[in-house]
């Protein structure tokens, strides 16, 4: 009687489970409505975020809004952002979090909301989102540094005896791009121990990441490698090594891939440029929230890879750009 007993026991909890997995699955089944509370709209980077974001929705016949604040990388205004896709009962969030000491209050009441939560190129805690997707950082920077150490061997930079290099990022506080700085440093100075190294920041604005490499240039005469981290500010640099004719005297690594971007790359204002694909990185978002709602839920983290594109690989990745409606 007992044995009876227990089983009895164990079907039932094994019809609430399935019921439960049952009503999930009918849920993401329904049409569902997603915020992608952002940091920026437009431009390289989360212009074709947004792009992948909307495909996406449009493949599952979804719906949903892309915002983000007045000012871009404005921390207090996704916080905002957030707790307003809260207060309205978002079906799904994706979102960037650049402090995620700011946002664990809006990230603990989307979490009691049962609103599932992706970051993109960014990432909190698993007790606070349900996973992310976005440049593995450590992956990034090491990358970076690899690209840069490449050039040295070459002969176009064979007389570079040292390494005197800049990084500029978003803001100082981005603590993806703080990771990739730290792995892009241990990497360098396994090959050059001596290097100097500058963390700079631009706010994703051109003329402000301008402006910082030409007075950057005049505080260190023997500055001969630049890395840019932020696809807003990437242009700024490009234009100035152009203009000041320093395409032969700094190695300059870019980021991103508007055609723009790619355009220095061919002209050699740009050695290369790192695409993180934003496109990706959204629109796999999307599909994570499917699968949150269906019961499956994905790694917490998810590398969107890094591509390496120098002169001689514009052209193709130009015409994935068109295939993906971004050009």
């Amino acid at each position: 009687m007992k044995l009876k007993k227990a089983i009895s026991m164990l079907l039932a909890g094994t019809m609430i489970l399935s019921g439960s997995a049952v009503a999930m699955a009918e849920e993401a089944a329904e049409p569902q409505d997603l915020m992608f509370v952002s940091i920026v709209t437009g431009g390289v980077a989360w212009g074709s975020a947004q792009k992948g974001f909307e495909d996406a929705l449009d493949e599952l016949g979804w719906t949903g809004q892309y915002v983000s604040p007045t000012t871009p990388n404005d921390t207090a205004g996704v916080i905002n952002l957030l707790d307003t896709a809260v207060t309205n009962q978002a079906d799904g969030i994706i979102t960037v979090i650049l402090d995620a000491d700011q946002a664990t209050d809006v990230l603990t009441k989307a979490r009691d909301a049962e609103i599932p939560v992706v970051t993109c190129n960014t990432y909190t805690t698993e007790e606070l989102q349900d996973c992310w997707i976005g440049t593995d950082p450590v992956n990034m920077g090491i990358t970076q540094a690899e690209t840069v150490l490449s050039y040295l061997k070459e002969e176009k930079y064979s007389s570079f005896d040292h390494v005197t290099a800049c990084y500029i990022q978003t803001t100082l506080e981005t603590e993806t791009q703080n990771l990739q700085y730290e792995a892009f440093c241990e990497r360098i100075k396994e090959e050059y121990p001596e290097a100097t190294l500058i963390q700079e920041e631009c706010n994703s604005d051109a003329a402000v990441a301008s402006d910082k490499l030409a007075a950057l240039l005049k505080s260190y005469p023997d500055l001969n490698v630049v890395v840019s981290q932020d696809g807003y500010g990437c242009p700024g640099i490009a234009n100035y090594v152009e203009s000041e004719g320093l395409s032969d005297s700094l190695i300059v690594v870019g980021i991103d891939d508007s055609e723009e971007i790619l355009n220095y790359v061919t002209s050699g204002a740009l050695d290369c440029t790192i695409a993180q694909d934003f496109y990706k990185m959204a629109y796999e978002s999307v599909y994570f929230i499917k699968d949150i709602k269906e019961g499956n839920a994905p790694e917490f983290a998810n590398d969107s890879g890094t591509i390496v594109i120098k002169a001689d690989a514009v052209e193709e990745h130009l015409q994935l750009l068109e295939e993906r409606g971004l050009l």
